[in-house]
């Protein structure tokens, strides 16, 4: 039919006149003017969104910051005491040794027969926990009973 092809439907037809004057609609222009306002107001309300995230994650930064230096301290306070348990618990260890040499270099015949028994109690105790010389507590009482009757016998006996 003829050389141009024909427009397809739904495709708008706009014709530019320099010659006509626009004229819009009041309610089109407060529309418009609406708009704009809202986006205004929704940049602003984004731009406090985004100081307030700001902050919130400043905020965490700083808590993270606080936690750490806790858990830092915890630490080395924690450390500290296990150091202090280690010490005392060698110290214990080691008068327990001095303990038991002291008692073996002195005669056996000069020492009551029950003393003696404590003190062998005492001593397998102490080898039987060697790890553990705190739960060997029972021994160490009863022998620094039988001990203390025993000073009080010799000490009544030579006045």
């Amino acid at each position: 039919m003829g050389t141009t092809q024909s427009k397809t439907a739904g495709e708008p037809v706009i014709i530019y006149n320099q010659n006509v004057p626009l004229q819009f609609s009041q309610g089109l222009v407060d529309s418009l003017e609406t708009r704009k306002k809202s986006s205004e107001n929704n940049a602003r309300s984004e731009d406090v969104e985004e100081q307030v995230r700001k902050r919130v994650a400043e905020e965490l930064e700083r808590v993270k910051s606080q936690q750490g230096d806790l858990e830092q301290k915890s630490y080395s306070e924690l450390a500290k005491s296990n150091i202090e348990k280690d010490h005392n618990s060698v110290a214990i260890g080691t008068d327990i040794e001095n303990m038991i040499q002291r008692i073996q270099r002195t005669s056996p015949k000069e020492i009551p027969a029950e003393i003696v028994e404590r003190q062998e109690a005492v001593v397998a105790c102490y080898k039987k926990n060697a790890s553990r010389p705190l739960d060997c507590w029972e021994e160490v009482e009863q022998f620094k009973e039988t001990v203390s009757k025993a000073q009080k016998r010799f000490v009544a006996a030579h006045q």
